[in-house]
Order: structure tokens, then C-alpha cells, then sequence
């Protein structure tokens, strides 16, 4: 790796990805995101701001990058459904044109998601990259959708691209739209107040989820780069559930004031999957990955950066 283009460089992932290609000695990192570029981002050789579902936008950057690596972490789940799928799916398609086109011998990793397969019952569990996939919601299924398309451009142009379906990311930096970022700002606002000993709103509790380090996900996404497994899916995830409510809990034993939780009706879900968690199986036999970083360690740096005690 010379020359590596990030799409989505700007959100929680794609900043750690920048540190670790770095200090893989990658030479010349361009990112490339929706938002104007940070005063604070460092490690970049070039940033653009662009527009992932605009072709002209695409193929400019790819033109003036000339990445032998790129990878693909652009996308959202907020929003009108409308623009959900114009992101993840049509983004995702004008790269692997443009990309087809300009750079055909690049290497590619979308990033892809575990919410694509949808809700799976006990008896599935771990969920392997077997597994039928059947989503639900613009965001699992346009996901989806970018996951068969990337497939299809291995399939039928050869082209050098792989995809990672993460499942629940933590880490510094997390966005406050995922569940544990959301927990997180809600405890920091109500610190923030000055109360004693401040009430936080929750929701659910008691579901498990299969929480990944950001270390090691962007670890893995490097090393499905090298791995040169073109055309195939790989889970990446820790292997087993945690409940949010110990993930809460560890968060809390942080706090230097006791924080009281109140169930709030609005936050629950009667949709919430009981648990869900996968297997890593296929990418350790692949290319030798295994998440080796502490979750409360994980957890604790989330915890520094969102309370602004970070260095």
C-alpha cells in the first residue's frame, strides 16, 4: 500500500483507519468525505470534500488520487429512506464504475454491515457469512444491496474488492447515533448539569450485542486489504454477546459521580433482537485475524473522549 483513498474519512472509523495506515507506513493517504475537511485532522496527504453519489465528484478524486488501495467507509443510516439508498447503494456503484474505469487494478474493501442480515434467531447464532441475509429498513438493505453489487463487480470485471460486515464498533470518537454513543452523550449532558447525582434516560437493557473494538476493525480492514480475497464477505466481530447494560455499567464505573438510570417508555423497542452475535471464523482462517483489544479498555476510551478528558 502507496497510495490509499478513504471514502467517509471524516466519521468515528475512518479516523481511526488513518492512524493505522500511517503507522503501516502507508506513504500517501487522501480522504474524501461530505463534510468540509477538520482544522484538527491529521495524517492526510490531500482531503476532498465530495459527494459519494455524484459520478463527477467520484471519478475526480479517484483521477487525481491514483490510489492503488481504497477503502470504501462512506455511508449513512440517517435520514429520508430516499437518501439512505442514494448514499450506500448508488455511492457505492459510482465508485465501483468509476473505479472499474480509472483504476482496475486497485484494491477495494466496502464496508458493508452486520445489519444485513436482518433479524436471526437463536438457533442461527454465531451468524456466519453463510447465513441468509434478509434486512430490514433502508439502511440494512441498501447495505445490502452495495454488498451484491461489489460481488458482481469482482464476478464480472474482476475487480480486486472484498467486504467487511462489522457489527456494534466502539471506541474513541463513537457517533452519538450508535447505541453506545448515544448512552454516552445522554451521561455526559446529564453531568454536564451539575446535579449530584444526575438521571440518565434508557431504553432497553437487557439485549446483547456482539461489541468490536475500533482498533480491532480497522485492523482487520487492513489486513483484508493485503489478504487479496477478492469477491468474498468477511464478519468482523469480537464472537461473543455483552448485554448493553454491562457495557452501560462498565461506562459508568468511570464517572466520578453516581449516575442514576430511568426507564424511559419512549426508548424502548418491542422490535429489539433479544441477542445477536458472530463469528470471525472465516477471516481468522483467511487471514489470521483475531480482535485482540480489551473491550473495557475499548470502552474507557470512549469514555475519555466523549467527557473531553482524552489526550
Amino acid at each position: 500500500m502507496r497510495r490509499s483513498l478513504i471514502t467517509g474519512v471524516n466519521g468515528f472509523c475512518g479516523r481511526h483507519l488513518v492512524k493505522r495506515l500511517v503507522a503501516e507506513g502507508v506513504e500517501h493517504i487522501v480522504g474524501a468525505d461530505l463534510a468540509a475537511a477538520p482544522a484538527d485532522f491529521e495524517g492526510l496527504s490531500a482531503y476532498h470534500q465530495i459527494d459519494v453519489s455524484d459520478d463527477s465528484q467520484v471519478r475526480h478524486v479517484l483521477q487525481v488520487s491514483c490510489p492503488d488501495t481504497v477503502f470504501h467507509l462512506a455511508g449513512t443510516h440517517q435520514g429520508s429512506g430516499q437518501a439512505i439508498y442514494v448514499v450506500n447503494v448508488l455511492g457505492t456503484v459510482r465508485l465501483l464504475e468509476n473505479l472499474r474505469q480509472i483504476s482496475p487494478h486497485a484494491r477495494l474493501l466496502v464496508v458493508g454491515s452486520a445489519a444485513e442480515y436482518g433479524d436471526v434467531p437463536p438457533q442461527d447464532m454465531p451468524i456466519t457469512e453463510t447465513l441468509s441475509c434478509r434486512p430490514s429498513g433502508p439502511y440494512g438493505i441498501s447495505k445490502y444491496a452495495a454488498t451484491l453489487a461489489s460481488l458482481d463487480y469482482a464476478r464480472a470485471w474482476g475487480l480486486k474488492v472484498a467486504v467487511a460486515r462489522p457489527f456494534n464498533v466502539v471506541g474513541a470518537g463513537i457517533s452519538a447515533s450508535l447505541v453506545v454513543g448515544a448512552l454516552l452523550e445522554r451521561v455526559r449532558i446529564a453531568l454536564e448539569t451539575g446535579v449530584e447525582s444526575p438521571e440518565v434516560p434508557i431504553g432497553n437493557l437487557d439485549t446483547e450485542r456482539d461489541f468490536i473494538a475500533v482498533d480491532d476493525v480497522v485492523d482487520a480492514y487492513v489486513k483484508i486489504i493485503l489478504a487479496g480475497c477478492w469477491g468474498e464477505i468477511f464478519n468482523i466481530c469480537s464472537g461473543m454477546p455483552r448485554s448493553v447494560r454491562h457495557v452501560l455499567e462498565t461506562l459508568l464505573s468511570y464517572s466520578a459521580r453516581t449516575v442514576r438510570l430511568r426507564v424511559e417508555p419512549g426508548l424502548l423497542r418491542r422490535s429489539d433482537v433479544r441477542t445477536s452475535y458472530g463469528s470471525f471464523e472465516k477471516a481468522r482462517r483467511a487471514f489470521g485475524f483475531v480482535p485482540r483489544t480489551d473491550m473495557g479498555t475499548a470502552l474507557r476510551e470512549a469514555w475519555n473522549y466523549a467527557m473531553g478528558t482524552h489526550r
